[in-house]
């Protein structure tokens, strides 16, 4: 099981705080007071409830605001996560709630089921600890620990055997304790032996009641005699305490006054820190007896330094000129400096401009530095190559589009058809062979129901007719336009057309007996089928197959006299492109002539574009300004190689004033030169040390009047206060001042003394009657009357306990006998006494049995299974230690433990130095937690700051051993320490920094 998250909504100075914890390990690191120990103490209190109160003061309050306690989200190692949600103000419980993967909700017994059995004191001691638990063994040794731990997968879900044995116990002490009265059992043996005594007296009730009324009436008379001479008996009592009490003070109150009256009474004007005044006045004296010889030591030394002292007059008298020297010096090597730097520069940019050169073609430097390469010119560019730009667009375009109108032109050529017949005689047959197709005249026929039938035919051809119509209409279209949704439409509308006229003309009957209507339509049939084309004999379906020819005949012309009128358009627009390409190319052939005029002003390759220009421009530009460049710093560098040839001059003539030959080698002049200005700093040091020296002794000569001054004044003091003091000398006064301190301390001593007796007595009046009884009395004799009067009181106070005691015993049994007959009811009481006397006996009889197997069963088991414990132990010890101590020995049943070197005899725990013990403990710690995790699931781990005893080896192997432990634990480590915190997460990645 590990912390998958942590929620605080109030602990400390968390507040509103969550962390993302991840399985393995987690450093969480800050400095002091980040909050490192807080959330660790706000998990236990999550998981375990608030600690109590501290002086008063709630523990770990809500400092930063937000209701007080958090939440924790549980993986378990199966993959349900569990929510533990605790709050409270106080110490205590609190509000726990937890919430199961399902989303039911339980409290504490839940939350004991899911840690299996762990509490506040085993989470504290093994799973969660800080240096605190570490150093201390008891921590581990506890049997509530080991049971939980051995116990963890008993099968005994969240409770431990040791919680089973103790739970047992107390039932036991519920239901019997030796010289108990609260218990069960004994209870109701009370109760059995009080229902039988009672039975016993009932049977005796004979005329008693007459005798108890007059022993009580003569018990209540004895009372009150008791009650007043008990009064006067503890008056007496406490008198006699007084003086017993006030004898030795009194005693002592008096030889304190003998040793005060001894004393020298002129003690009392001493001043309780006359000694401290002493002192103070010594020490003025000898501070000013040492400040004068203080200052004849530093008069002398500073005499003797003055007369070695040599300055030289010369050197500083040139001094300004030396300065001068320095300084111009500086400047020229400066200049110098600044030469070689503008020669550097006039050559950069001269190598700048022949790169431009180099670039336009190897021109000479006046042409290219001749060129125009301002704004304008730059402009000018801009705009030809602008112009130029939109006169080729057009010329583009033109010629685009005449060259499409060209290869229109040629595919319209190439679409005419071999389209023959007269459009006017195509029309009149199809009219025709429509009208044969609508009144459905075929071939002759003299059967009584051939007009039925060629009505039903008529419809079909109709249909035929229509769909033919509207296919030849599509393919009509979609050649003119070249648009296939345009002739579907076309298409469709045709088709509906003709299928509207054909609703609209009616039908002949099926069965007409009008022979003239017959005849009618015979010579209508004749003569369309003379239009037609047709012979007699045709049918229906020749009739639409003519019908169909004919239409698409008729679509062939439409579509020739179309493509016709089309070639004569694109013609017409053909000719009109062709004109605007050659105005376009006439407009092109105008802006180079001008670009060509441009260029020869500007004297740039007239082959140039308008970018190669541009190009042309700014190289002559760069070469302008690089060349002007040149020339400023070839000019700078022959000034100051001017200057410095004149500085060199006058240097030599300095030196020749001053008395120094000139250097034969440029080279050298620096040198002489530095000498001469150490040899000037030498004599001004001695000059201003001189004067240092010189005010120094006029200064000493003024604090050697003052110090004598001090002194005289000092001594003067010193002897004065001895004179006030009636001391002769220092000693006799420190002798005197001891006297008065103990004088005042027996003044102070008398009168406390005197404040116990008023203490004593009760107000400061009665002290002195109180100082003379006390002192009058005897007191071996006052000690014996007090214990009588002492002995007296308790005899009266028992008499009378003992009276009333009977009293009220009197007054229970004659209510008793007053009653009315209960000696039924008594035995009926009696034996369901017994009865249930029998029955909890029975059950504590078996209790004890069970807690008797429990607990051998327990020992057995942690015997059995310590070794492992100790196994695991000695891995982590051995590690820790560097195969130091291989093997650590814990006896069953005991509480302590051991450990062997490899060489040497075995070591207890208090020979092992404070940081191999807190090792042990942490090794043993880890084998209790791999023993607990065999037998349930493992807890997260939790350790506060644990490695600071640690030497550097030490605490890199345990943190290699809390990395062992993290590969099957959650473990979380806090730390104040950068380094610990690289010893446990080296690369970084699993540290969280706090605060």
């Amino acid at each position: 099981m590990r912390i998958d998250r942590v929620e605080i909504d109030g602990f400390g100075r968390f507040s509103a705080a969550a962390w993302e914890l991840p399985a393995g390990l987690t450093v969480m690191h800050g400095r002091n007071e980040a909050g490192k120990t807080t959330l660790l103490n706000a998990i236990r209190a999550i998981l375990f409830g608030f600690e109590s109160t501290r002086e008063g003061r709630t523990w770990y309050p809500a400092l930063a605001g937000g209701r007080r306690g958090g939440r924790l989200q549980l993986l378990t190692a199966s993959g349900e996560r569990w929510r533990v949600e605790r709050h409270g103000e106080r110490g205590g419980a609190g509000a726990l709630v937890v919430t199961a993967p399902n989303g039911n909700q339980g409290g504490q017994e839940t939350l004991d089921r899911l840690l299996h059995g762990a509490d506040r004191d085993l989470f504290a001691n093994i799973f969660a600890f800080g240096l605190g638990e570490l150093q201390h063994f008891t921590s581990l040794s506890s049997a509530g620990v080991r049971s939980r731990i051995y116990g963890a997968g008993s099968g005994l879900g969240g409770m431990s055997a040791i919680d089973v044995e103790r739970r047992l116990r107390a039932e036991q002490e519920r239901s019997f304790l030796p010289g108990g009265r609260q218990q069960q059992i004994n209870r109701l043996l009370g109760e059995v032996e009080e229902l039988r005594g009672r039975i016993a007296d009932l049977e005796r009730i004979p005329a008693e009641h007459e005798a108890l009324r007059a022993e009580r009436s003569a018990l209540d008379q004895r009372r009150g005699e008791l009650q007043a001479r008990r009064r006067a008996a503890t008056e007496l009592r406490e008198h006699l305490r007084r003086l017993r009490e006030a004898q030795p003070v009194a005693a002592a109150l008096q030889i304190l006054r003998t040793e005060l009256a001894a004393m020298d009474p002129t003690l009392e004007r001493l001043p309780a820190d006359a000694e401290a005044i002493l002192e103070r006045r010594l020490d003025q004296v000898e501070v000013a007896r040492q400040a004068i010889a203080d200052i004849a030591s530093r008069t002398a030394a500073a005499d003797r330094e003055l007369d070695q002292l040599q300055v030289d007059e010369a050197l500083l008298a040139a001094g300004a000129e030396l300065t001068a020297l320095r300084d111009e010096r500086l400047i020229q090597e400066q200049r110098g400096e600044d030469r070689r730097h503008a020669e550097a520069s006039a050559a950069r940019h001269a190598a700048e401009v022949e790169d431009q050169l180099h670039r336009v073609g190897g021109w000479p430097e006046p042409r290219l530095l001749a060129v125009d390469d301002s704004i304008a010119a730059l402009e000018e560019t801009r705009e030809a190559e602008r112009r130029l730009a939109v006169t080729v667009g057009q010329v583009e375009r033109a010629a685009a589009a005449a060259a499409a109108a060209r290869g229109e032109l040629t595919l319209l050529e190439q679409e005419a058809g071999a389209a023959d017949g007269d459009e006017a005689e195509l029309h009149a047959r199809r009219d025709a062979l429509t009208r044969l197709a609508e009144l459905g005249l075929g071939a002759r026929s003299g059967v009584p129901g051939a007009s039925r039938r060629s009505s039903a035919a008529n419809g079909m051809v109709v249909g035929g007719v229509a769909l033919l119509t509207g296919a030849t209409v599509l393919a009509v279209a979609a050649a003119v336009f070249g648009n296939l949704a345009m002739g579907v439409v076309l298409g469709l509308l045709a088709m509906l057309a003709i299928l509207a006229i054909s609703r609209l003309i009616p039908s002949a009957p099926a069965l007409s007996p009008d022979a003239q209507l017959i005849q009618t339509a015979d010579s209508d049939r004749q003569q369309l089928l003379a239009r037609a084309g047709l012979p007699e004999s045709v049918g229906p379906s020749q009739i639409a197959a003519r019908l169909e020819e004919t239409a698409r005949e008729l679509a062939a012309v439409g579509a020739e006299r179309q493509r016709q009128a089309r070639f004569v358009e694109r013609g017409r627009t053909q000719a009109r492109l062709e004109a605007e390409l050659a105005e376009a190319q006439r407009a092109h052939a105008a802006e180079l002539d001008v670009w060509g005029d441009w260029l020869k002003r500007t004297g740039l390759e007239p082959s140039s574009s308008p970018e190669t220009a541009r190009q042309l421009l700014a190289a002559a530009g760069l070469a302008r300004r690089a060349a002007a460049a040149r020339d400023e710093q070839r000019h700078r560098a022959a000034e100051i190689e001017a200057a410095s040839d004149a500085y060199e001059q006058r240097l030599d003539a300095r030196l020749e004033r001053l008395g120094r030959n000139p250097a034969p080698d440029s080279r050298l002049r620096p040198a002489v030169l530095a000498q001469l200005l150490q040899e000037l700093e030498r004599a001004t040091d001695a000059r201003r040390r001189e004067e240092e020296l010189r005010r120094a002794l006029a200064e000493l000569t003024v604090r050697a009047e003052e110090a004598r001054a001090a002194m005289s004044t000092a001594e003067a003091a010193l002897a004065g206060w001895l004179e006030s003091s009636g001391a002769a000398d220092p000693d006799d006064l420190r002798a005197r001042a001891g006297q008065a301190q103990l004088l005042r301390n027996l003044q102070q001593q008398v009168r406390e003394l005197r404040n116990r007796l008023a203490g004593i007595a009760g107000s400061e009046a009665a002290v002195v009657s109180l100082i003379a009884e006390a002192g009058a009395e005897d007191p071996a004799a006052l000690e014996v009357r007090a214990q009588e009067a002492a002995a007296e009181v308790d005899r009266l106070e028992a008499e009378e306990s003992s009276v009333v005691a009977r009293i009220g015993e009197l007054g229970a049994r004659l209510t008793q006998l007053e009653s009315t007959e209960e000696l039924g009811v008594v035995r009926q009481q009696l034996a369901v006494a017994e009865a249930r006397l029998a029955e909890a006996s029975r059950q504590w009889s078996i209790r004890a049995v069970a807690l008797a197997l429990l607990a051998e069963t327990r020992k057995r088991y942690e015997r059995d299974r310590q070794p492992q414990v100790v196994q695991d132990a000695e891995r982590y010890f051995a590690e820790i230690t560097d195969g130091r101590y291989p093997r650590i020995v814990a006896a069953p049943g005991e509480e302590s433990v051991r450990v062997e070197p490899a060489e040497g005899a075995a070591k207890e725990l208090d020979e092992l130095s404070r940081g191999t013990q807190e090792q042990l403990y942490l090794a043993l710690r880890f084998g209790l937690i791999e023993q607990f995790a065999r037998g349930a699931e493992g807890l997260p781990v939790v350790m506060d700051d644990i490695l600071v005893n640690f030497d550097a080896d030490r605490a890199a192997r345990a943190a290699s051993a809390i990395r062992d432990l993290a590969a099957r634990h959650q473990v979380l480590y806090f730390t104040c320490h950068a380094w610990t915190a690289e010893l446990l997460d080296p690369d970084r990645s699993r540290t969280v920094a706090l605060g």
